[in-house]
Order: C-alpha cells, then sequence, then structure tokens
C-alpha cells in the first residue's frame, strides 16, 4: 500500500529546492557585469578586459563591463604592501589586481581572479593554479569550469 509523503517533508524538500535555487542564482549564472576602478592605466584596463574575452570564448556566463556605478562586480587595486598579485572577494564582489603588478602579467592576474568570479576555485596545474601564473587553460580549469556550471559540458 502506497502512502502519501507527508506535508511536511514536502514543504522541506520545496524549502531545499529554493535554497538551492537562491544558492546557485548567487553564483553568478547571470555573468559577471564588472566596472573597472580609474585607478589602472589604459594598458592595464586592456589587459582585463581582453582575459574577460578569453574566458566569454569558454563559458556560458559573460564577463562584461559597465559604466562607473553600475558593475555589479568592481575591480580595484589591491594594496601595494599586499604580498599577492590579486584576490577576489566572491561575497563582496570585489576583485583586486595590486597596480604596481607589470603590465605584460596584469593578464594572467585578470585571468585567475575573473575565473574566481565566474565561481571557480584553484586547481593543480593551469590559470586557477594558485602559486604558478600562466595563461594556458589545463584540462584542470576545464573540468572545474563545467564541474560549477560556467562552461558547456
Amino acid at each position: 500500500m502506497n502512502r502519501p509523503v507527508p506535508f511536511v517533508r514536502t514543504n522541506v524538500a520545496c524549502a531545499l529546492f529554493a535554497v538551492t535555487s537562491l544558492w546557485l542564482a548567487s553564483c553568478g549564472d547571470d555573468g559577471v557585469n564588472c566596472e573597472i576602478d580609474a585607478v589602472f592605466t589604459d594598458q592595464q584596463q586592456a589587459e582585463i578586459r581582453r582575459a574577460a574575452d578569453d574566458w566569454n570564448k569558454l563559458t556560458v556566463r559573460d564577463v562584461t563591463f559597465a559604466p562607473e556605478g553600475e558593475g555589479d562586480w568592481l575591480i580595484l587595486p589591491a594594496s601595494v604592501t599586499l604580498n599577492r598579485l590579486g584576490y577576489a572577494q566572491r561575497k563582496r564582489r570585489l576583485i583586486r589586481i595590486n597596480p604596481v603588478t607589470p603590465d605584460e602579467q596584469i593578464y594572467a592576474v585578470a585571468l585567475h581572479e575573473l575565473g574566481h568570479a565566474l565561481g571557480l576555485g584553484h586547481v593543480p596545474k593551469g590559470v586557477m593554479a594558485p602559486d604558478r601564473q600562466t595563461i594556458v587553460f589545463s584540462d584542470e580549469d576545464m573540468a572545474e569550469c563545467r564541474g560549477v556550471g560556467a562552461c558547456p559540458d
């Protein structure tokens, strides 16, 4: 004999579905709409935009740029005394790039930090490796990208 599912369990399942849906929506399924701080030079801004273009070739979540005051994510300078070239803070929707980073490294730093904004975590090899700087997407990068739903299967 089939027994009906109790009402309480159904409500719990619906609540879990709603929470999961909210979490997915907050993870950037709509993409990353950035605003670049004017402190960055034109060359640095161009490198940041180039990094976004390369992510846009791979992902289903676009990285776009908005005029001042209209971006959901801010790309700001990091503290010069900071002992790293950049970092991302997903909860605050901030990407920090050390402004003393040489122009030829800004692209690699932006590529890595935009990956975090898209939802990717660190991997052993590739663009998302925490301890090496590279501009070559690895199989691990792509698996992580697919795993978080930012890249198509």
